[in-house]
């Protein structure tokens, strides 16, 4: 069994404090073949927030650095996790166009220019409304990019408006069916993938991101490229619930997952 983390964090996000060897000897212990670090970079933050900025020429040279230091115990793959919005088509080329980049994990952080992670955007719309923005944005963003390997923990919007909404953790599915179909299927046919993303549960979800319900539509669909990552922002993390993300991707019917090298996705067998 292949073991392999797609969606791991260090000290270069603003959010982990975690260093690089931690996390490579974690993985190490934890007996993994690759993992790949995806650290953010997400620039016309909410607020004008730049903790989410990264130094991309400094960021390649310390990973390439790590990949010799750990070349014949592990993997290690050079990931980025973009927060995409329509305006920053032309302030990605940088990354776009950078060869040493194997992986790039487009993600929402923001919507219309609002963190849907704070306060400003659940105060402004009912939970529907900010769900239905959400998605759309993403539909239209999506448009884009079409060089992202992969689409962010998809609906995550429901770890969020806890102080506006007793039932914040429920997305309307079936309200929302439509969109969410356009947008696997645009993704499909685009050849971007979708990653599990298991730290859901770690947010006292019942559910990965995407949900149960949402994987199985994308496997409907003819979706194929699908990603596993913890998202750890500490190396304790890594890997977290991958048993059971495995176990529930075999009940859908994948057989294998996926992991990146230049840009290229490879199947792994699931078992």
């Amino acid at each position: 069994m292949y073991k392999a983390d797609s969606h791991i964090h260090s000290n270069f996000s603003g959010d982990s404090v975690e260093r690089l060897e931690n996390i490579a000897e974690r993985a190490i212990e934890l007996g993994m073949d690759e993992i790949t670090i995806t650290d953010h970079l997400d620039l016309d933050y909410a607020d004008g927030i730049k903790i989410f900025e990264l130094n991309v020429p400094k960021y390649i040279e310390t990973l390439k650095n790590l990949k010799e230091t750990y070349k014949d115990r592990i993997k290690i793959r050079i990931g980025v996790e973009l927060g995409l919005q329509p305006q920053l088509v032309r302030k990605y080329d940088e990354i776009f166009n950078c060869e040493d980049i194997d992986f790039i994990i487009g993600s929402f952080h923001c919507i219309k220019g609002m963190n849907v992670a704070g306060r400003k955007f659940f105060e402004k719309y009912s939970k529907d409304e900010a769900h239905r923005m959400y998605f759309e944005e993403i539909l239209e963003t999506i448009k884009l990019f079409p060089r992202i390997s992969v689409c962010g923990h998809l609906d995550f919007i429901n770890r969020y408006g806890k102080a506006f909404h007793n039932d914040y953790k429920e997305i309307n599915f079936e309200l929302h069916k439509e969109i969410i179909d356009q947008i696997f299927i645009k993704l499909i046919k685009k050849n971007i993938g979708i990653e599990l993303n298991t730290s859901g549960l770690r947010y006292g979800l019942k559910d990965f991101h995407p949900c149960r319900r949402n994987l199985e539509r994308y496997k409907e669909l003819g979706g194929k490229i699908i990603t596993m990552g913890s998202d750890a922002h500490k190396a304790s993390d890594i890997m977290k619930d991958f048993d059971k993300a495995r176990e529930e991707l075999k009940e859908i019917g994948f057989e294998k997952f996926c992991t990146f090298e230049k840009r290229k996705a490879i199947y792994r067998d699931l078992d």
